[in-house]
């Protein structure tokens, strides 16, 4: 009966452990952001337009240091600017496609994960040229931006869009694929291509710049699957990245640059082994690109982020920043007159003063209530921890759980050691660059649990062995049943009171790894639990019946 009450224990445990660490990636996310729930501010710096058309180019994951030899990012690079930019933790794509357009990082806009499925409600580069009276038009082999950027048609109805899922739309079948037709929502572009068939985003990208949309942004996809498929080390990226770059010279080799302009960067890098998300140089830090008018040839930026291309793009074509963004222009890369860079900057610091207060303020109000669900859950793990010890006190009086420290030592750390040592090896350090494409944390942390639990199982079982009487067997059984379950819920129960969601800002790299991990070796460790005790009650009950059984014969 004890042992089957450690079951239940820790079958209820690996529910609530494994549900956490399920929607761990999804708490992560924020629907609506402090810096939405606010107009933008956009003071105009009223600068002249430099550019008649800019083309904003994402090469999603390349990496630096294969951005180079490249035949036609190479001739940007020697007719405009060759520098790099950083990208925004954590260094997933959605979370950086807003980095991008709207200048707002992950840790403001919400968007933190590939998982973020609702219309992203802040001021964009999109927003800014529509209000300016400027086409806007886009060109991918990867469809996620327009509807990243979705807009209701009626602002009053703002708040309709906040349940929307993105990625169901993407069914034929689903409610908001029904009912386009009735949708009170709009693209943020006049004109958007969706070409995923092989060559389709030449075509789709050359018939967009053969066009007259004034802003255009452009997103290749191919470089970045080559990457979680391959290894940013292997042939097949960097085979990748030159058919990324003849796709861009068929569509943009025709872009009068002595009146238009270009910019390429990157969302984020890849690992040598595949992989981002983390803070590994190789992910962080991408190419930047810019030629064609009102760039200043051979100029350098030694601080620039992602956050800082949309307000260097606003100031090409002489309209205001977006108004949530934190980043600043990138005035050093233009050719700006000292009068009008400095009137950019100007604009740059009334917006940032606005922008900073905001989040200044929601991460006040929300400490507090950090503080305060933190200490009712200290309490809480406090109690239940208290309340395990108890059980486990009576079951030893009562002789049905004995600590056989020579069994614990073999059995118990043979999960723990071989889980979290998966995870350092095979998880790139615990780095959140381990996932795979569009993957999700918990999937990964339990695929190395089921390794675990298979060695844990295995060295119970080797443990077990010959340890006297058949109650004496149950009973160590017990024991290593009721301590591995307090070494991986406890963990969990402080994670869970430290890190109590939602999240408003984003936990570092190590404790983005961690915190599913430790949900995880929740359930992975009930489940070992249940399996190691079932295995022990059938071999109880079938030596007893045997012995009753065999002595009646």
């Amino acid at each position: 009966m004890a042992a089957l009450a450690l079951v239940v224990l820790g079958a209820i445990g690996a529910v609530k452990a494994g549900l956490a660490g399920g929607d761990f990636m999804f708490d992560l996310e924020q629907t609506t952001p402090a810096l939405a729930k606010v107009k933008p501010a956009l003071p105009d710096p009223h600068t002249p337009r430099l550019a008649r058309r800019v083309f904003v180019v994402i090469v999603d994951g390349l990496r630096l240091d294969r951005s180079y030899e490249l035949p036609f990012l190479d001739e940007l690079r020697r007719r405009g600017v060759d520098t790099e930019a950083q990208s925004h933790y954590p260094t997933w794509s959605r979370p950086n496609y807003v980095s991008i357009l709207t200048g707002v990082p992950p840790t403001a806009s919400g968007v933190r994960t590939n998982h973020h499925s609702t219309p992203v409600a802040l001021d964009s580069l999109m927003d800014r040229a529509r209000g300016a009276g400027l086409h806007v038009a886009s060109a991918s082999d990867y469809d996620v931006l327009p509807r990243l950027f979705l807009r209701p048609r009626d602002p009053q109805r703002a708040a309709e869009t906040e349940d929307l899922d993105i990625d169901a739309m993407e069914d034929p079948l689903s409610t908001e694929a029904v009912h386009a037709a009735d949708a009170p929502l709009q693209s943020p572009f006049d004109d958007a291509r969706y070409a995923p068939w092989p060559g389709g985003f030449s075509e789709a990208g050359a018939q967009i710049a053969g066009g007259n949309a004034e802003l255009v942004v452009m997103l290749v996809g191919a470089v970045d699957a080559a990457g979680h498929a391959h290894g940013g080390d292997s042939k097949e990226y960097r085979e990748a990245a030159e058919i990324a770059d003849r796709a861009l010279a068929r569509a943009l080799g025709r872009v009068d640059l002595s009146q238009d302009a270009i910019v390429i960067t990157a969302d984020h890098g890849h690992t040598g082994r595949g992989g981002h998300g983390g803070l590994e140089p190789e992910v962080l830090t991408v190419p930047l690109i810019l030629a064609g008018a009102g760039v200043k040839p051979g100029a350098v930026s030694l601080d620039a982020h992602l956050v800082d291309l949309a307000p260097t793009v606003a100031a090409l074509l002489g309209m205001p920043a977006p108004g949530h963004g934190l980043g600043r222009t990138l005035s050093e890369l233009l050719q700006l007159s000292p009068q009008d860079a400095t009137a950019r900057q100007v604009a740059d610091e009334q917006r940032l003063t606005m922008t900073r207060a905001v989040l200044a303020g929601a991460q006040a109000r929300a400490q507090v209530d950090v503080l305060q669900a933190r200490a009712l859950r200290i309490a809480l793990v406090v109690g239940g921890a208290l309340f395990a010890a108890l059980l486990a006190w009576v079951l030893v009086k009562r002789h049905v759980m004995k600590f056989d420290w020579r069994v614990l030592i073999v059995s118990v750390p043979a999960f723990f050691v071989v889980y979290y040592a998966l995870i350092g090896t095979l998880g790139q350090r615990f780095s959140p660059s381990l996932l795979p494409a569009q993957g999700h944390l918990a999937l990964v942390m339990a695929k190395y649990g089921l390794g675990a639990m298979v060695v844990q199982l295995c060295a119970s079982m080797w443990a077990l062995r010959n340890q006297g009487s058949l109650a004496q067997r149950l009973a160590k059984a017990n024991a290593i049943a009721w301590t591995g379950l307090m070494l991986a819920m406890i963990p969990a129960g402080l994670v869970w009171a430290f890190f109590p969601a939602p999240y408003i800002g984003v936990p570092a790299p190590l404790w983005l790894v961690m915190i599913p991990a430790v949900e995880v070796a929740v359930a992975c460790a009930a489940i070992d639990v249940a399996l190691t005790l079932f295995v022990e009650v059938i071999i109880f009950a079938a030596r007893a019946w045997y012995r009753q059984h065999g002595a009646m014969a």
